[in-house]
């Protein structure tokens, strides 16, 4: 059995990453479907080394301001912890 390549070993890594993206993206539809009400979505994701933006129409500016900011200081107390 010959050793794994560099290719070899990023095309499982990639895999891993897409699937797991896949799986995260089941449970928002799963969430979307049993909700009594869904409004409106934003979701970021990485490809090919840039981040895109998905998003429903955006009636309710404020608030999701508010939740980026939440998100944004969530990311950088996670970026602490990794030092």
């Amino acid at each position: 059995m010959s050793k794994p390549t560099l290719h070899d070993i990023k095309e499982v890594v990639n895999n891993k990453w897409r699937e797991e993206l896949l799986e995260g993206l089941d449970e928002v539809k799963e969430a979307i479907k049993e909700a009594d009400i869904a409004e409106s979505m934003l979701v970021m994701v990485k490809l090919n080394g840039n981040y895109v933006r998905f998003s429903s129409q955006i009636t309710d500016t404020m608030p999701l301001i508010a939740q980026l900011e939440l998100l944004k200081y969530d990311i950088m107390k996670r970026m602490k912890k990794e030092d």
